[in-house]
């Protein structure tokens, strides 16, 4: 009993570090803080869009390989639909599914925690 009381404690000690320490971070007024992670965020962008949009200008016969996930199969809860992951191959500009989703995740991370100001 005693033991477990003592865990307790330890854990509820735990949890007040962890919120402190998040606190701390929230609380930064640095100005190179919000510079870099607007830089990282520009910066991943244009090597994420632009240096494919890039490649396809410059180099148009420069075969490029994507995967995607199919979804085959399936109907309403009667039947489990099957993922495959399909490869192909095409030439030119590509924006490809993964593109969208990293940039979205990105203006999400950035513009997100700077709207929750």
């Amino acid at each position: 009993m005693k033991m477990n009381q003592q865990k307790h404690e330890m854990l509820m000690q735990k949890v007040g570090l962890q919120t402190k320490a998040v606190a701390a971070a929230r609380d930064v007024k640095d100005k190179g803080f919000s510079f870099t992670r607007r830089t990282i965020a520009l910066a991943s962008v244009a090597a994420i869009i632009v240096l494919p949009i890039l490649a396809g200008v410059l180099w148009p016969y420069t075969p490029i390989s994507y995967g995607y996930e199919e979804t085959t199969g399936g109907f309403l809860f009667f039947t489990e639909a099957a993922k495959n992951l399909t490869w192909a191959t095409g030439t030119g500009i590509m924006i490809t599914p993964i593109h969208s989703h990293l940039v979205y995740a990105i203006a999400g991370m950035y513009f997100g925690s700077s709207s929750t100001k």
